[in-house]
C-alpha cells in the first residue's frame, strides 16, 4: 500500500517532491497501488520507487527518471512517456498498451514479460524472451 505522504507530496508538487528526493537520496518511495491518473509527474524523480499496480492512466510522465522503478502490473494506459529515463525498471505485468512515445530504445534495458502490454506495433525486447527462457531452463 502506498505511503499516503509520499502520494500527497507528488501530487501536491513535482518540484517539491525533487526537492524531498535530493534531500533524502536513501528513501525508496513508495506509491505501490497509488491512484496517479491524469497526475502531471513531468520531471519527477521517481528513481527506485515502487510504483507496482500504481494507476498512471493518463498521467504526464513526460522526462520523468524512472530508473529502477517497479511498474509491476501498473496502469499507464494513455501515460505520456516522451523521454523517459526506464533504464533497469520493471515492467512485468504493465498495462502500456496506448501509452504515448514509447520507445524500442526506452524498453531496451527494463525487465518486464509476455503478460507485459505494449502499444501496438511496438515490439517486445529480445532480451525479455531470453531472460524468461533463462527462467525456465
Amino acid at each position: 500500500m502506498a505511503n499516503k505522504e509520499h502520494v500527497d507530496l507528488i501530487r501536491r508538487d513535482v518540484d517539491a517532491w525533487n526537492t524531498w528526493r535530493a534531500q533524502h537520496p536513501k528513501v525508496k518511495p513508495d506509491l505501490a497501488d497509488a491512484d496517479l491518473s491524469s497526475a502531471d509527474l513531468m520531471l519527477a524523480n521517481l528513481s527506485g520507487a515502487r510504483l507496482c499496480r500504481a494507476n498512471l492512466v493518463l498521467a504526464n510522465l513526460r522526462g520523468a527518471d524512472l530508473r529502477k522503478a517497479d511498474l509491476s502490473g501498473a496502469n499507464l494506459v494513455g501515460a505520456r512517456l516522451l523521454g523517459v529515463d526506464l533504464v533497469q525498471a520493471k515492467l512485468h505485468g504493465a498495462d502500456l498498451s496506448t501509452a504515448e512515445d514509447l520507445t524500442p530504445e526506452q524498453l531496451e534495458h527494463t525487465t518486464g514479460d509476455m503478460e507485459t502490454k505494449l502499444p501496438e506495433g511496438l515490439p517486445y525486447p529480445r532480451r525479455w524472451a531470453v531472460r524468461r527462457g533463462a527462467a525456465g531452463a
